[in-house]
């Protein structure tokens, strides 16, 4: 013991060889639940399996080198072996176990596969390289990982949309169609119309409304929103653009938020929930976004009740979402007191 910490004193720049360590950790865990996942083992661990049932579960064909994996998942904490039986410990792996589907672990796919190798090019980026198309293998998986979003965005748009009367509901970028299906949720009398530019998206939210029956209510249509043609005709009560607004430059936001507030009804309101400059989170997703093709850097919350009111459209109601984060819910509408909002 003795002789490890006179070695550990004779390091150079010791506290930043610690902090290393402790960032390697971190990665360390992200990519081993990664690849327990993306090699179609972690479903298969919310129960005892050994060695041999994992390898015939999951398919694989080198037990060795999946049994490195699994000693290390033991090692990190995020399994525990007894008896030669694996299982999920921690509770990133319960859930990954539970919904290998779910935002989490979409969320996990997408930092470990998309993230990566926006960092892995960032030297390229930096030199001079235009941002790269990522999303036309990454969308449908980005569609899924905003999901992880859905509690705050639910809760704001819920409180303006309300549950006491019907209500028509346009989604501007509508992705997998969840909120769609929470919409209805709300009142039976909810009716709405999704749009969506990618026909892969627009193809499982079309589903999703099928299989909850919810065809008569909500429709869902492929269309690019900067294309006045692809809007269809109003009056919508309620407008929404979540997690969308850095898919377009500034000019075009502007031209989103005419068309919308063109196809409000009197007192109808356009909620939008969005991330925005100025948080430690929503600054590294500007950083991954503005190294892909097809999207722009993040407004500043500023910045974005600026356009608002130069479409004209009233903000009356603002609310930071997440605690520390610059996530911003936002209801506006053509005048005072829109659906929601305080009088």
């Amino acid at each position: 013991m003795l002789r490890s910490l006179v070695s550990l004193l004779a390091v150079p720049d010791k506290f930043a060889m610690l902090g290393l360590m402790r960032g390697l950790t971190a990665q360390i865990q992200l990519m081993t639940a990664s690849a327990l996942l993306r090699g179609g083992v972690m479903p298969h661990l919310a129960t005892p399996r050994t060695l041999a049932e994992l390898g015939d579960a999951a398919g694989a064909g080198e037990p060795q080198t999946l049994q490195h994996l699994l000693d290390l998942a033991v090692t990190r904490r995020f399994l525990r072996c007894r008896g030669g039986r694996y299982v999920v410990r921690s509770r990133l792996a319960r859930c990954l176990a539970k919904e290998p589907g779910g935002p989490v672990a979409s969320m996990l796919h997408e930092v470990t596969t998309y993230h990566h190798e926006v960092f892995d090019r960032l030297p390229q980026r930096l030199s001079g390289a235009a941002p790269r198309d990522y999303l036309v293998r990454y969308g449908a998986l980005v569609a899924q990982s905003s999901r992880i979003m859905a509690p705050w965005i639910r809760a704001f748009t819920s409180a303006v949309l309300g549950r006491q009367q019907g209500r028509t509901v346009l989604e501007l970028g509508c992705g997998s169609g969840a909120y769609l299906r929470s919409y209805a949720e709300l009142h039976a009398e909810h009716r709405g119309v999704g749009v969506d530019l990618d026909p892969n998206v627009v193809a499982a939210a079309q589903r999703l409304v099928a299989d909850a029956g919810l065809e008569h209510r909500f429709s869902v249509r492929q269309g690019d929103v900067r294309d006045e043609g692809s809007w269809p005709d109003g009056p919508f009560d309620v407008v929404t653009a979540h997690q969308n607004v850095y898919y377009f430059d500034a000019d075009e936001r502007l031209a989103m938020w005419r068309r919308g507030r063109e196809r409000l009804a009197a007192d109808g309101a356009l909620v939008i929930v969005t991330p925005t400059r100025g948080g430690p989170m929503s600054d590294y997703f500007a950083l991954i976004l503005g190294s892909t093709a097809g999207c722009h850097r993040l407004p500043s919350i500023d910045e974005l009740i600026a356009e608002l009111h130069q479409a004209g459209l009233v903000v009356g109601r603002r609310e930071r979402l997440v605690p520390g984060d610059a996530v911003w819910g936002i209801a506006a509408g053509k005048a005072r007191g829109p659906v929601g909002m305080p009088h």
